[in-house]
């Protein structure tokens, strides 16, 4: 793990993200894993200066609210295939996995996370602790949340409720790693599973997530055999609350974007995901329109074969432009704070913001050469938006620890070749 240093940020473009979503010039002094100072020429002894011939652009790291990262060796092995297909070989996947194999595939998406500029993320799986210590062992930041299900539809081994309050318990105020409790869908988990994973949330004080109508067919086979569709099943047994992050929301129906809306404390938005696995497309314009708190997700590297906030940001808008047939729909602004400010409101990460006295999380771009001419203040985060992709990134800062600087660090490297050893073991 890379000790604490003092980094000073030299003549950046600063997409603070802050209440006034303002931009500004200058200097960034980082100190103790916090911003210290903003302004123009800073002068302070630092570890190291970040400069650029090119004016760096810096902004809030990228929080991606839904991944499953032990699944990184599934890249490239279930694509072009029929969502009945795909799950049955991801299936099979999570039955034969083991602790090392958790945890090395955990550090190969850690890796690319910090690579494309997340600096937090919740993860959606089991075997938690494996990857509660990759993100120790790296110094990174991130909620997961041990998943739940009915025990006759579970690989795990164990009761998952029980695993999943060991787990809590054993990771609950340990810093870097914040515990949750995740569900994985109302086709795997009934009513008896809900409650006990909301009772572990309150007991515990943790936040819940749940994949929420991913998918026609869910929708259809649910109502059913409830006679209520998945998001108001939840509602009507009191899951929905401010602590859940509901992912996908692809197929709601007017009155559960209304509860969506009102009672949930996120909506994670997972657009390349759901395009690959034809799922459909989530009405977030609508729900944007009733006040939900939208935020972003990537989904594994199975579902979408990258960890890449920027096309979640530029996909996740240009489809909403077409369900809509509206151009206006979703701006750049719109998706910068999905990215950002909308996932620290629900995981209590500081604000999402570049301001003095916040944690330093921060991600710098070298914009040459696709961002090429850097429009003025107006057009920056457009130019983020629609034309950046994780090769723009030079640096990824992680509560003041600088853990990409174009390239990694000799011993990360190190644990990235480790971790490729064992996975070619198969």
């Amino acid at each position: 793990m890379i000790d604490a240093m003092d980094i000073l940020v030299k003549n950046a473009v600063i997409v603070t993200q802050d209440r006034n979503r303002k931009i500004a010039n200058g200097d960034i002094y980082i100190s103790d894993g916090r911003i210290d100072e903003i302004g123009k020429d800073i002068r302070a002894d630092a570890d190291i200066a970040l400069k650029s011939r090119s004016r760096l652009i810096a902004l809030p790291g990228f929080i991606n609210t839904h991944a499953h990262i032990a699944m990184t060796p599934l890249r490239g092995k279930v694509d072009d295939i029929e969502l009945s297909q795909f799950l049955d070989a991801t299936s099979r996947f999570d039955s034969r996995n083991s602790y090392k194999k958790i945890y090395y595939s955990a550090v190969l998406g850690i890796l690319s996370m910090i690579r494309s500029g997340i600096t937090h993320f919740v993860d959606f799986y089991y075997g938690e602790d494996a990857i509660a210590k990759a993100i120790e062992d790296i110094g990174y930041n991130a909620h997961l949340a041990w998943v739940t299900l009915d025990k006759d539809k579970t690989t795990q081994k164990g009761d998952p409720i029980s695993n999943a309050e060991h787990f809590i318990k054993q990771y609950k105020g340990s810093g870097s790693v914040k515990p949750m409790v995740a569900v994985q869908g109302v086709y795997a988990a009934g009513k008896e599973t809900f409650g006990a994973a909301a009772e572990l949330a309150d007991k515990y004080d943790t936040l819940t997530t749940a994949h929420v109508a991913e998918t026609y067919f869910e929708v259809v086979q649910h109502f059913r055999k409830y006679r209520r569709t998945p998001l108001q099943w939840l509602s009507d047994i009191g899951f929905v609350n401010r602590r859940l992050i509901a992912v996908h929301c692809v197929w709601l129906s007017r009155s559960e974007i209304a509860i969506a809306a009102k009672k949930a404390g996120a909506v994670s938005y997972n657009p390349t995901s759901n395009m690959k696995l034809a799922s459909g497309i989530a009405p977030i314009s609508r729900l944007v329109s009733m006040g939900a708190n939208i935020t972003l997700g990537t989904d594994s590297v199975a579902s979408n074969n990258s960890l890449d906030m920027f096309n979640e940001m530029k996909y996740g808008s240009l489809l909403q432009k077409v369900k809509e047939g509206n151009a206006k729909v979703l701006d750049a602004q719109s998706m910068l704070d999905f990215a950002t400010v909308n996932g620290a409101k629900i995981l209590g990460e500081g604000d999402g913001t570049i301001e003095v006295g916040k944690p330093a999380n921060i991600v710098l771009l070298n914009p040459e050469p696709n961002m090429l001419p850097v429009p003025k203040a107006g057009g920056i985060v457009k130019d983020i938006v629609y034309a950046a992709n994780p090769g723009n990134v030079a640096a990824t800062i992680v509560n003041g620890q600088l853990l990409y600087n174009n390239g990694f660090a000799e011993w990360i490297e190190k644990l990235r070749d480790e971790a490729l050893k064992f996975l070619a073991r198969g």
